[in-house]
């Protein structure tokens, strides 16, 4: 009598990426390097452990990790199978649905999960960020900036922290336009809790963004990580207000490692929150005065006139453009 094997079932990309990314501290840097190193995420789990270890910023505990992971496959199948049932749609860099231009970024993360009415988001997005605890006349200018890019056409993105991040959403929430918004936390525990609401409002009309699959607490690494992701997916960042040490300051130097542009308000008055933004200046981002919000658009449009100045430098009259006075 024949028997017959049971064949298990083909895994997925996404069931190797995921697994990648449940590895305690292996980061899309990482992965990146095994992806050049194997070729293809799945050859990665038919290694040896010494081919790992012996890879730049790998040892063999690490090693060791990502190879016994393969035993987690079925829960791993679990969970994400519960994502599915929960409307979560969960992304790896093969899918044509994981953002473009975040492909690009070298720590891209490798899991990227996603929730809301907006499937597709293209390269038309630029960030608002900036203090948690603005003075008026940031709110103000934040909400007057988020509307003017929304309604030419682009999406807002922001991190839903409290203060600048928020109006900017509430901002393109106010005359119909897209905004994206991206947790340090999974899409359980949106933090700050007073912005649910807010978070609820995005989810209807624009979409939300997490790495984290997995239930994850708010911390301070985590938020760092975050900014990564909105600058990322934006072709520019605008900071409106920041201390030297605020956390829009790290999403102004991704963005710069990322190749992007980014802009920074010159307010009159110096003070605490006026700093972080001086400093961004003096380093080359583009400035812009409160009223003249209309410059920071006409540049995102025409990315063309910010490629011209950066070749020639941000200096002289090629400057005229973004001459803050």
């Amino acid at each position: 009598m024949l028997k017959f094997m049971i064949q298990p079932k083909k895994r997925t990309y996404l069931e190797y990426w995921f697994a990648l990314a449940s590895v305690e501290g292996l980061g899309g840097v990482r992965i990146q390097r095994l992806i050049t190193r194997f070729g293809d995420v799945a050859n990665i789990f038919d290694a040896e452990l010494p081919e790992i270890a012996r890879l730049p910023s790998f040892n063999p505990v690490l090693a060791s990790r990502i190879l016994t992971v393969a035993q987690n496959f079925p829960v791993l199948r679990e969970r994400l199978d519960a994502l599915n049932s929960q409307q979560v749609e969960v992304l790896c860099p093969e899918d044509a649905a994981y953002p473009a231009q975040l492909k690009s970024v070298p720590d891209a993360p490798p899991i990227l999960c996603r929730i809301g009415t907006v499937t597709e988001i293209r390269e038309q997005c630029v960030a608002i960020v900036g203090s948690q605890q603005p003075s008026l006349e940031g709110i103000q200018v934040t909400l007057a900036l988020a509307v003017k890019l929304a309604q030419a056409g682009f999406t807002v993105v922001s991190g839903l922290a409290t203060g600048i991040d928020a109006t900017a959403h509430n901002g393109a929430l106010a005359v119909g336009g897209r905004t994206v918004g991206v947790l340090a936390t999974d899409f359980s525990a949106v933090y700050p809790f007073r912005n649910s609401q807010l978070a609820a409002k995005i989810y209807e009309t624009g979409c939300l963004f997490t790495e984290h699959p997995f239930p994850t607490s708010p911390s301070p690494g985590n938020f760092v990580l975050r900014n990564r992701i909105i600058s990322g997916l934006s072709v520019a960042t605008i900071v409106v207000e920041s201390q030297k040490s605020g956390g829009a300051m790290h999403t102004a130097r991704y963005a710069r490692r990322q190749g992007k542009h980014v802009f920074a308000c010159r307010w009159k008055t110096r003070n605490e929150r006026s700093e972080g933004t001086l400093e961004l200046i003096n380093t080359g981002a583009l400035p812009f005065l409160p009223n003249e919000l209309d410059k920071v658009v006409e540049g995102v449009t025409h990315p063309e006139l910010l490629e011209a100045q950066s070749a020639i430098g941000a200096s002289g009259e090629q400057m005229a453009l973004f001459d803050a006075g």
